[in-house]
This record gives structure tokens, sequence and C-alpha cells, in this order.
């Protein structure tokens, strides 16, 4: 969020406090007669704006950081609690002011097996689903109360469809959640790994060649694109015309990127990722990428199927704003047959929008 937005939602977050002090009122002068025409009309246009703010109805927010237990970590989110009067122009415009990646917005459940209905969306556009929404609007719930200790799942309804939210406690506090995807699928391959290096500004031997990249649905569909060092994996940048003729090539549509290497570091993640920018800022923790990339990885054999259950992928470090995203990866009769993600998230502050 750049500093002007900040101003701004603080002066939104005040405005009940400025409204309820009522309006400051002038140093008294010494009487000069009746006011003019002038004056009075002046006075009568001017009482239309009181009103219209004083009747402006506020709408509570929580900000939260998602896939981390460290404010100032991890991604960014605004939970509106209490949305009920908002459209869904309302509820965009609310989303490009916050200029977040995306804003979630909590109704009444509308399907039969679900308990809250969640809105998604992006700056342009309503989205059917994203991963650190769907896990920070957890944690916001249990903030607010809505979700209790006692309560070990519960299930959202998203433009998805039904999904299933696993909660873990810790001194009645939402420390852990995951969220149960769709189940994986797995689409083309680019096998031009010289062409696909080179769109990405690197060379041919920074491509992992166990497996090619592919093509993987787990809610969102992404490329997922093996490196071979932690290097590269910093190093990474879409060329746009040269990606739109590798993707054009080998029949893929166009889709986000998303790199990683299992290269180990000093921290005790199974691999580090990053979702590679297109242009504007970078994703610091992709929650509906790595649940396809945590079922690349298992697929491919890059971590063991008995390890499959634990995957951590450190993202964010170049964003400098560093995300633990945990995965865990399902097997029926050894093929990739389910995927969840999980992470915590840490509460920054609370507020009101009054659009």
């Amino acid at each position: 969020m750049s500093s002007m937005n900040r101003r701004e939602f603080g002066v939104l977050a005040l405005s009940p406090l400025l409204v309820a002090r009522g309006p400051v009122t002038e140093e008294r002068k010494p009487f000069r007669g009746s006011p003019n025409r002038d004056e009075r009309e002046g006075e009568r246009r001017a009482t239309p704006r009181a009103t219209e703010q004083t009747s402006a109805r506020a709408y509570r927010y929580i900000h939260l950081d998602v896939f981390t237990d460290k404010r100032l970590q991890g991604n960014q989110l605004l939970v509106y609690v209490d949305p009920a009067g908002l459209d869904t122009e309302a509820m965009q415009t609310l989303t490009r002011e916050s200029n977040f990646s995306e804003n979630t917005f909590v109704f009444p459940p509308e399907q039969q097996g679900t308990d809250h209905r969640v809105r998604i969306f992006s700056r342009t556009a309503e989205m059917p689903f994203a991963g650190h929404p769907t896990i920070g609007t957890a944690f916001a719930l249990a903030h607010v109360g809505r979700l209790k200790p006692d309560q070990t799942r519960t299930t959202f309804g998203l433009g998805v469809g039904p999904t299933r939210i696993d909660l873990e406690w810790k001194d009645g506090t939402l420390a852990f959640a995951w969220m149960t995807q769709q189940k994986p699928t797995f689409g083309k391959t680019i096998t031009d790994t010289a062409a696909l290096a080179a769109a990405l500004g690197l060379d041919a031997a920074s491509i992992d060649t166990r497996a090619p990249a592919q093509e993987v649905y787990s809610g969102s569909t992404f490329l997922i694109v093996p490196l071979t060092t932690r290097k590269a994996v910093d190093a990474a940048a879409i060329d746009r015309a040269k990606v739109d003729a590798v993707f054009n090539a080998a029949g893929v549509q166009r889709r986000g990127l998303y790199v990683f290497s299992m290269e180990r570091g000093q921290d005790d993640a199974t691999a580090y990722s990053r979702m590679l920018p297109a242009g504007g800022i970078e994703d610091p923790a992709t929650g509906s990428a790595v649940g396809p990339a945590g079922s690349f990885m298992a697929k491919h054999r890059f971590v063991p199927m008995d390890r499959a259950g634990s995957i951590v992928v450190l993202q964010g470090v170049i964003a400098r704003r560093p995300s633990r995203l945990h995965v865990r990866v399902e097997f029926s009769g050894g093929d990739v047959s389910g995927v969840k993600v999980g992470g915590a998230a840490a509460v920054v502050g609370e507020g009101t929008a009054m659009p």
C-alpha cells in the first residue's frame, strides 16, 4: 500500500471520531447584523454536505499479514467482516483504494454445507479463488470471535466452490489454518528449456531438467518452472515477448509463472520460490500457486513421497516480505490425489472505511 493510501485509510478509520465531535466552531465575532442573501444561500448549500458525511456507514476491516507469524512480513490483506450493504462496485472500489493485491468480504452462507460466503477481489476484478485471502480470512474471523477455539474446521463458500479450512489453535488463539484446494490436475509441458531459460533471462543450465515446466491446477492454473539454484530463482525476470513465443510454440495459454529451486539454504525450507511479476508489485506469498507447485514437486519426485506431507516453501525474500507456505500432498495408488496449503497470519491492525 502506498504512503498516500495508508494516510487515506487512517483518515477513514478516524472519520467517525471526527464526526462525533461535531463541527469546529469559529471564534466569536462582533455582531454585525443579519446575514445577507448570499450568506444564507451559502449556508443552505453547505448543509447537505454535513448531512451526507454524518450519514455515511462505516465498514469494519481487519488488516493482516498472511503466511507469516510476524507483522510486516508475508502477504498483506484487508478482510471486511461486516460488508452487508456493499455492492460489487463498492467492494471493487474499496479493494482498489487499499492498493493491496486482494481484499475479502465475508457474508452469511449462501450454499448448504458452507459456513461463510467469502468474496475475493483483486485491484481489478473479483476472483473465484486465491490462497492468502482464504487463509487470512480464517484468522480475521477468529480475531473477531466468529470462529471459536472449539472449532477444528469451517467451510468457506468461494467462487470456485465450497472450500474446507482446518483450524489449529494454541492457548485459545488460532495458530494455523489449512485450506483444501481443488484436486490437482496436470496439463501441457514446455520442453524447449533453452528458449524458456532465455525468456526468463537465464542460461539453459539454470533449468532443472528432472521434469519439464508444466501447467498445474488446484483451483487456479500456473506454469511451474523448476530451477537449479536459489540464485537463478532470484535472477529470473520475464521477457514478455519471449515468454509469449515460448507459450505459443508449446500451445500453452498465457499463465502466471511460478519458479522454485530445491537448493537448500541456511533456513529449513524445502524449496525456495518466486511468483514472477509481469510488471508491478511482486507477490510475496502465492497460496494459489504453491498448491500446484507442491503437487508438481511430489508428482515428479523432487520431494520423496514420504516427505510430501510436510513441504515448506520460502517465498517473498526478494520482495522483502519473507513468507512460509506449507503444503501437504496426498497420494492414491502412487498418483497425486489432493493438496492442502497452510500457514499462519498476524493481525496488524483494524479500522473502518466509509465508501
